[in-house]
């Protein structure tokens, strides 16, 4: 016979298992994505920023510095 042991092994077993009781493998605080996730929305930002600077910069410099010779000319 195996005894009491046994029994009480298994129902600690289940009551882990339904989450009953608290289990080593439960976390305590955040996980690593809600912990990266404000550093990932900053480095979008900085991202989205440069890239709508660069896109200004870009449109102004065809602004301004297009050929006045080329007004009204057909391309290709």
């Amino acid at each position: 016979m195996r005894g009491l042991g046994t029994v009480r092994g298994r129902a600690v077993g289940w009551a882990f298992g339904l989450g009953l009781l608290p289990g080593p493998l439960r976390a305590a605080g955040q996980t690593d994505l809600q912990q990266i996730s404000p550093l990932v929305w900053v480095i979008l930002a900085i991202s989205v920023g440069g890239a709508i600077i660069t896109f200004a910069f870009l449109a102004y410099a065809v602004w301004k510095f297009r050929d006045p010779a080329a007004r009204g000319r057909r391309y290709g």
